[in-house]
């Protein structure tokens, strides 16, 4: 990946980040959980391709995105730990509300995972120096 395409790449990951946290809290608002809790996955996982693509890795799947966000950012003391198991929560749970048949949950828990989300993409776009989503 080039520099000028890393940055288009970066700012498009921002950008599907913004949209999936508007399309959660809009869904939350129609009481429609599964898919919010989908939507605030996604907003994570882009903001952290964003991060990785700053790097210029380019992960393949789900698992190597949690993968090089561990390595890449975690063990090195880039970004707080927390941050690689909120986005493995907000997965667990994204596979559980898109697949799971008894899937649950109520609107305090999904108030937290996206409040969880938001903040992991606060803290991504931070890292990177860039201004706060709308």
């Amino acid at each position: 990946m080039t520099g000028e395409n890393r940055e288009f790449a970066l700012e498009e990951e921002f950008a599907r980040s913004a949209e999936d946290l508007a399309a959660a809290r809009a869904l939350v608002a129609a009481g429609l959980y599964r898919p919010a809790m989908t939507r605030a996955y996604y907003a994570a996982f882009h903001a952290v391709r964003a991060l990785l693509f700053a790097e210029g890795l380019e992960p393949r799947s789900h698992g190597g995105t949690q993968h090089l966000l561990n390595l890449h950012y975690i063990r090195p003391g880039r970004l707080e730990p927390r941050w690689n198991r909120v986005l493995a929560r907000l997965q667990r749970f994204r596979e559980e509300a898109d697949y799971g048949g008894a899937f649950v949950l109520d609107r305090e828990a999904l108030d937290e995972e996206l409040l969880a989300a938001e903040a992991l993409c606060a803290r991504a776009r931070e890292l990177l120096g860039r201004p706060a989503a709308r």
